[in-house]
């Protein structure tokens, strides 16, 4: 078995059982560690762009502004990331920092902490911001039709894939991929909507996958600028067949904040 399919065959069922079975901290807590090697991972590829940009300020900054925006709800999150913008320049000119790349050093790290913020707050706000029986299935609602999405678009692209995407960006892409995704993503949504979530309007259902169907590429796109940038393949080796966790997550967390404000706009529980 590949090494791509290996990894998920061991590694999915233990996902969607925590999930499911466990307390919400379990969820919060899995997301916090995957987040901070999400960012390592991308603080490593902007040193490769500009060598003095710090992780460490950056990654304490994410997992800080993570626990505070999961405690104090979406009421919190704006003074959140003003702190972080405030915060991570001023750590620099306290470290003393080389004058020399200290712009690009700062913009790069304080990208990357908001965009952590606000993505992989976001996760954790999917599980926190509804019901205890409705959380869980919004978290899998998101996961399974990005996951279905993902793998229609790397089955149906990878076979009959002639018309490139973005050939600059991400040369494997295929409109043809494009196409299996929306698929997947349609699919995804239909199952979990017929096998677990009745609680979701069909129309709102429809509307989260046509969203996806758009995000999840174009998170996915983002990233992959990061990484031609930076020359590189992958953001790390660390998941064996799927790269790294930034990898791994660029399409869930990019479209993370999206889901999360259809649900809590037009979602009535």
């Amino acid at each position: 078995m590949p090494a791509r399919e290996a990894t998920a065959f061991l590694l999915l069922p233990l996902i969607v059982a925590g999930i499911w079975f466990l307390p919400p901290w379990v969820y919060l807590s899995a997301v916090w560690v995957i987040t901070l090697l999400a960012a390592w991972e991308m603080l490593a590829l902007l040193r490769r762009l500009q060598p003095t940009v710090q992780s460490l300020p950056a990654l304490v900054a994410i997992g800080l502004a993570l626990v505070a925006v999961w405690v104090g709800g979406l009421g919190r999150a704006g003074s959140v990331l003003a702190a972080l913008v405030l915060l991570l320049p001023t750590a620099y000119l306290l470290s003393r920092g080389p004058t020399q790349g200290a712009s690009g050093a700062i913009t790069g790290a304080t990208f990357t902490a908001i965009y952590f913020a606000v993505a992989a707050g976001a996760m954790g706000l999917l599980r926190l911001a509804f019901p205890d029986l409705i959380g869980p299935r919004v978290v899998l609602l998101h996961c399974f039709a990005i996951w279905a999405g993902d793998s229609g678009a790397y089955y149906l692209g990878s076979r009959f894939g002639r018309h490139k995407l973005a050939p600059n960006v991400s040369p494997k892409k295929s409109w043809e991929g494009i196409l299996g995704g929306t698929i997947g993503t349609f699919f995804g949504v239909w199952f979990c909507r017929t096998v677990f979530f009745p609680q979701l309007d069909w129309n709102i259902a429809w509307l989260v996958a046509a969203a996806l169907s758009v995000l999840a590429p174009v998170g996915d796109l983002v990233e992959s600028l990061f990484k031609r940038d930076a020359g590189v393949k992958d953001s790390s080796g660390l998941i064996p067949g799927h790269g790294g966790f930034l990898d791994r997550t660029d399409s869930l967390f990019f479209a993370a904040p999206f889901v999360l404000a259809i649900l809590l706009v037009a979602g009535t529980w």
